[in-house]
């Protein structure tokens, strides 16, 4: 079987800034308003709704969490959303490794892994380098133990 890793952290947030306009350059605001401050965006994600508004969702870790949701509001106008929500209760893991070539299998596993100790997840992204995974911070421990038994315990993982 192949080597795989994990990074794993707790304390995450996840800030939603809703109803932006659907017309280029508006993560390139988020992300300089945040890169401004050195803030570091760990996840992205945009959401269309329509063809005229989306969402965009993004993680920072917890300690510059108020900043990041105040920059946010004080932004709103010029980002162009119509309110802010937050998430502050999450926490994040990355696994890659030396030969996941099934992405879409490897993330199904994971994802029945995940679900056989009742694991939320809050976001799944997939990508050439691995997979993140974004769930509550209160089922952290669950998550290790599920990651632990794909791995070492009792290896059910799809041949990548």
């Amino acid at each position: 079987m192949s080597f795989y890793q994990f990074m794993h952290s707790g304390n995450y947030v996840k800030i939603i800034v809703h109803d932006i306009p659907e017309k280029p350059g508006v993560i390139a605001k988020i992300s300089k308003i945040l890169a401004t401050h050195h803030i570091n965006i760990f996840t992205i994600k945009h959401s269309v709704h329509t063809a005229e508004s989306g969402d965009i969702a993004f993680t920072v870790s917890k300690d510059r969490a108020e900043e990041s949701i105040n920059l946010m509001k004080s932004n709103l106008d010029y980002i162009g959303g119509k309110r802010i929500t937050f998430r502050k209760d999450l926490a994040l893991v990355f696994i890659w490794g030396e030969e996941i070539r099934n992405l879409s299998r490897f993330a199904s596993d994971i994802l029945r892994a995940l679900s056989e100790y009742d694991v939320e997840i809050d976001s799944l992204s997939i990508a050439i380098e691995g997979i993140t995974c974004i769930l509550p911070e209160k089922q952290y421990k669950e998550a290790m133990h599920a990651f632990n038994k794909m791995f070492i315990d009792e290896p059910f993982i799809s041949p990548v």
